[in-house]
């Protein structure tokens, strides 16, 4: 199931213009003491603990949350609203409204439209920023299920 959900995420956000690179989360952020080793702007998936809830026929149930690290290049120092750089410091809200357009909707065969939940602003950063935005989805894990098997040339006949 999670892996069905990252390729689904993986695909769609790499439609997102500026964004080049999608990965599993590992802590990447806290691994810039050289720099970034990737192309930045890059979106990292987390899926948060899942608690699943068993149905019958050994599918499962359970809302599953991830969070989208979006890690960028922070911008030259900004002096003020008015400075003229401001403009290229605040473009990293537009790509996050882009991501958030992205995943408002998406949807594989297993799980529903994603909701987005929460967005956690970096205020505290050097030159890469990570940037946090939430969604959930709604899944029935079906992995476990056994294929259903039928016997051919019996019948009933009741008298």
């Amino acid at each position: 199931m999670r892996k069905q959900i990252f390729t689904a995420i993986a695909e769609k956000l790499l439609t997102v213009p500026g964004v080049t690179y999608v990965d599993l989360w590992n802590d990447n952020g806290a691994h810039f003491a050289g720099g970034a080793v990737y192309p930045l702007p890059s979106v990292f998936v987390e899926f948060e603990t899942i608690e699943w809830h068993q149905q019958g026929n050994a599918a499962r149930r359970a809302d599953i949350n991830v969070r989208l690290h979006i890690l960028n290049r922070a911008a030259a120092s900004i002096h003020g609203s008015q400075d003229p750089a401001m403009a290229e410091a605040l473009a990293r809200f537009d790509l996050l409204d882009n991501i958030n357009a992205a995943m408002q909707g998406l949807r594989g065969e297993n799980f529903a439209g994603f909701m987005h939940t929460i967005s956690a602003t970096n205020h505290a950063h050097n030159e890469i920023i990570e940037d946090v935005e939430c969604f959930r989805t709604s899944a029935q894990d079906t992995t476990a299920m056994r294929p259903v098997s039928r016997v051919v040339g019996l019948s009933a006949a009741v008298k």
